[in-house]
């Protein structure tokens, strides 16, 4: 769920050995499945797609209301990898409007494509950020970046699930508490399925430096707020894909109410490479950088 602008053990494989005897793998958890992946440069592809629901500025039309859609986007889709064990991300991400009225449509702009967001994170080191538009790229340069600790803390604090959080040991270890159940075919694997619901700040995970006033005013803020999730889970123990649906408790006109999120993960173990852009290119920018979605 978009936050104001402030803007996922290691296995022990046991072996048996005999005439005849052949390795086995002990029944592993999701989280344990992925803690085994988080070796140096090993990673995962990931396909993000996240539908809003805004509030609604009635218009009139012949004595008839007809609701239009007041946000800056409806959905967005996120494609690229994370690298596990050292941390870090190359991700891509479109916007696009799916529900503006036919009559409307020369009024309102459907080419989102200057919000286009390319995002490279690396280790410790922040976030680098390529937007289609330049916004707030001075001239000679393509990328910003802001490297403080304090950057993300309020989604962090607030619980907020992105793609890596969701791949955290904390997060895995909620997430498939449920009993499970049959869940398909997904990726080329059957799956099973651990459906639950929480409180979001349930998935929050502190970090040292963290700001305690801050964390209690976020505590307070999405306290009564709820996720419902879905984690498949192939034969293996690593998720496939996740969907979540959270409302937002700050919603007013223009932000969003609610938000679907649906996560697949593919190509499991592929040895993947991540750099930061050129230092030439990079600009330091005064405050942490915030690409939508979260």
């Amino acid at each position: 769920m978009p936050l104001p602008r402030i803007a996922p053990t290691l296995l022990v494989l046991t072996l048996t050995a005999g005439c005849g005897g052949q390795d086995a793998t002990a029944a592993r958890t999701p989280a344990e499945a992925v803690a085994q992946q988080a070796k140096d440069g090993a990673g995962v592809k990931v396909t993000k797609v996240v539908r809003l629901t805004y509030g609604h500025t009635p218009r009139a039309a012949e004595d008839l209301l007809v609701s239009v859609d007041i946000g800056e986007y409806d959905e967005s889709r996120t494609t690229g990898i994370l690298r596990l064990g050292t941390a870090a991300s190359d991700l891509t991400t479109t916007f696009r409007r799916t529900n503006i009225p036919e009559d409307l449509k020369h009024l309102i702009p459907d080419d989102l494509s200057g919000m286009t967001t390319r995002a490279i994170s690396v280790g410790g080191s922040g976030t680098y950020e390529q937007r289609a538009d330049r916004r707030d790229v001075p001239a000679g340069k393509s990328w910003l970046h802001h490297g403080s600790p304090d950057c993300g803390m309020a989604a962090r604090m607030a619980g907020v699930l992105g793609a890596r959080t969701v791949l955290s040991p904390e997060v895995l270890n909620r997430l498939a508490a449920p009993a499970p159940s049959s869940g398909g075919v997904i990726d080329g694997v059957a799956t099973v399925v651990h459906a639950g619901s929480a409180a979001q700040t349930e998935f929050s995970i502190p970090a040292p430096g963290d700001d305690p006033a801050m964390a209690a005013v976020l505590r307070e803020q999405y306290g009564s707020a709820r996720v419902s999730w879905q984690l498949w889970v192939g034969p293996d123990g690593l998720p496939r894909r996740v969907r979540l649906v959270a409302p937002n408790p700050l919603a007013e006109e223009g932000v969003p109410r609610n938000s679907v999120t649906e996560i697949d993960f593919t190509d499991w173990g592929n040895d993947v490479s991540v750099e930061p852009p050129p230092k030439d290119q990079v600009h330091e920018s005064g405050s942490c950088l915030a690409p939508e979605p979260y």
